[in-house]
C-alpha cells in the first residue's frame, strides 16, 4: 500500500510547467474551468456574471465589475523593488481596511471560496471580462494564497496625481502611460457606490439602486471604449471625472494621448487592456513562479471511468470533449458528427475489436466563450477483464462524410489504468458533514481485487482558500473477482 500510495503523490503533483498532455491533475480542472463556459461540465462561474449588468438584486451592484476590482485591489500592494505583495488573495484578510471599502471584496472572496481549486480566481476574472465582451486574457497558473494580510497600497481618488505616478503605480511596476491604460481598462465595467464614497457621489439611492451607484461610462455592461470616448468628447459620465477629478486627472496626464488612441480604436483599446490585465493578473510575488499558459485541449477525456458492473462485467465509461475555433467547428452539426474510441490493452496489444462504432456517441450541449466546444457520451464501453486497456485514443471527424482525424495526446495516446478502479456503486458524499466514502477495487492481474473504502475529511474555512482534505483508510478487505 506503501508503493501505490507514493506513486500516487508523484503522479498527482507532477509539475504543471510541463507541456500539457493529459492527463495532468494539477491544471485538468483548471483547463475545464476556462474552457467549458455553460452546459454540461460548467462549474457556473459564467452564469454568475451573465448578463454582464448582473448582480444583487435592487443593489445596483455588478458581480463583472467587482470580481475586476477585487482583483486589482489584490495586485495593488505589489511592490516591484522588493518582490512583495502583488495577487495573492491576501485582500481577504484586508478587507476592514479604508482603502478596501464597500462589501465587493468580501462578496467576491466567499463566490470564490465555493468554486475554489487554486488559482480559480484569476480564471474568474478572465471569464468576466471575455463574457462582458472584453479581450481573451491568457492564463497561467501557479498562484500561491497568503495567510495573511500584506502591505497597504492601494490607490485612493483623493490621492494626488504625484502620488499616483512616482508612487503608487510606479512601485506596481506600472509607468505613466500604463497608468492611464490600466485605469481606463477597469473602469469600463461598473461605477462609483454613493454608500461608500458620500463625498464623490450623490442623490443616486433609489429602491432599484440602493447602493446608489452611478457608472463609469453609458454602456456599463460592455467591455468597450465608451469610457474614452466619452471622456474625448465631452460627455463623460464617470463621477471620478466630473466629480473627484481623479480619473480626469490620469486621463489627462500624458496631454489626452492615450484617451485620443483608445477613443479612436476600439480594437486598440481592447488589445491594449488584454495586454495591461495580463500584467496585472500575472503580477505575483517574486517567490511565486507561474506556469505555462493554459489553453483549451483540442480533445480532451471527461470524466472517464472503468468498473466492475453487477455481473462482473469490466466496463468503460465516459465522455470526450473537442473543442475548435475554425469556421468548420462552429458550422458542424454535433449530431453529424462520427466520433470513437480505440484503445490497447494492457500489454500495449491492438485489436479489431478494440474500438466503438463511430456513431455511438451521445452529444451533450455545452458552450465556450473561447470557440465552439461539444461533448460526446461512451456508455459501458465492454473491455475484456483478462486484457485490460492501458490507453486509447479518439477518431472523430466534423461530418459523415470527412476522413477521420486522430487524436493522440501528443503521440503516446491517451493513457488510462486499470490497477486502481473507481467504484460508483458503495461510494458517496455527505450532504450535511461534507464527508465521503470512496471505495476503489486495487489489482495488478484483476484476478484478485482489493476493495479499498477511504473517508475524506474536510476542514472547512471561512472564505479562505486552498480546503484542506484528511484521508484515512477504513478497512480493507480480499476477494476474489467474479
Amino acid at each position: 500500500m506503501k508503493s501505490i500510495s507514493l506513486l500516487l503523490a508523484l503522479y498527482l503533483f507532477q509539475p504543471a510547467a510541463l507541456a500539457y498532455i493529459w492527463p495532468n491533475p494539477p491544471i485538468d480542472g483548471l483547463e475545464d474551468a476556462y474552457t467549458i463556459s455553460s452546459g454540461f461540465g460548467a462549474l457556473g462561474i459564467v452564469d454568475d456574471v451573465t448578463p454582464c449588468t448582473l448582480g444583487p438584486a435592487g443593489s445596483g451592484r455588478q458581480t463583472s465589475a467587482e470580481w475586476l476590482r477585487t482583483a486589482y485591489h489584490d495586485m495593488a500592494t505589489y511592490d516591484s523593488a522588493t518582490g512583495l505583495g502583488g495577487l495573492d488573495a491576501s485582500i481577504g484578510f484586508e478587507t476592514n481596511r479604508p482603502e478596501n471599502i464597500g462589501t465587493a471584496f468580501n462578496t467576491t472572496m466567499s463566490f470564490f471560496n465555493v468554486i475554489q481549486t487554486n488559482h480559480m480566481s484569476c480564471e474568474c476574472v478572465i471569464l468576466a471580462i471575455k463574457n462582458c465582451g472584453g479581450p481573451s486574457i491568457p492564463f497561467r497558473p501557479g498562484c500561491i494564497d497568503a495567510t495573511e494580510a500584506g502591505p497597504s497600497g492601494v490607490p485612493q481618488p483623493t490621492e494626488s496625481l504625484e502620488t499616483h505616478i512616482h508612487h503608487e503605480f510606479a512601485r506596481q511596476g506600472f509607468n505613466a502611460t500604463e497608468m492611464i491604460g490600466l485605469v481606463a481598462c477597469g473602469h469600463t465595467l461598473g461605477g462609483v457606490h454613493q454608500v461608500d464614497f458620500l463625498s464623490i457621489v450623490a442623490n443616486a439611492i433609489t429602491p432599484e439602486n440602493q447602493e446608489g451607484v452611478v457608472h463609469f461610462d453609458d454602456t456599463s455592461g460592455v467591455y468597450d471604449n465608451h469610457i474614452a470616448v466619452q471622456y474625448f468628447n465631452g460627455s463623460s459620465v464617470d463621477p471620478l471625472v466630473i466629480n473627484s477629478n481623479s480619473d480626469a486627472a490620469i486621463f489627462g496626464s500624458d496631454g489626452n494621448q492615450t484617451m485620443r488612441e483608445f477613443a479612436q480604436d476600439s480594437e486598440f483599446y481592447i488589445s491594449r487592456c488584454g495586454e495591461l490585465l495580463e500584467r496585472m493578473l500575472n503580477t505575483v510575488p517574486s517567490s511565486v513562479k507561474l506556469g505555462d499558459v493554459i489553453e483549451p485541449l483540442p480533445v480532451k477525456p471527461y470524466d472517464m471511468n472503468l468498473f466492475f458492473n453487477a455481473t462482473g462485467g469490466l466496463q468503460f465509461s465516459g465522455f470526450i470533449r473537442i473543442f475548435g475555433t475554425s469556421d468548420e467547428a462552429a458550422a458542424a452539426n454535433p449530431l453529424d458528427m462520427p466520433v470513437r474510441l480505440v484503445w490497447l490493452d494492457r500489454h500495449g496489444g491492438s485489436s479489431t475489436s478494440y474500438t466503438t462504432p463511430a456513431v455511438s456517441a451521445e452529444f451533450m450541449a455545452a458552450t465556450s466563450l473561447f470557440g465552439s466546444l461539444q461533448f460526446f457520451q461512451f456508455v459501458d464501453v465492454d473491455i475484456d477483464p483478462s486484457l485490460g486497456i492501458s490507453s486509447f485514443v479518439v477518431e472523430w471527424a466534423y461530418d459523415q462524410q470527412s476522413a477521420l482525424t486522430t487524436a493522440n495526446n501528443g503521440g503516446a495516446g491517451f493513457p488510462y489504468q486499470d490497477v486502481i478502479l473507481f467504484q460508483t456503486k458503495g461510494s458517496c458524499h455527505g450532504a450535511v458533514d461534507k464527508n465521503s466514502t470512496i471505495n476503489a477495487v486495487v489489482s495488478t492481474s484483476l484476478n484478485k481485487i482489493l476493495i479499498i473504502n477511504t473517508h475524506p475529511f474536510r476542514f472547512g474555512t471561512t472564505w479562505a482558500p486552498s480546503p484542506m482534505y484528511m484521508w484515512t483508510t477504513a478497512s480493507r478487505r480480499r476477494n476474489k473477482a467474479r
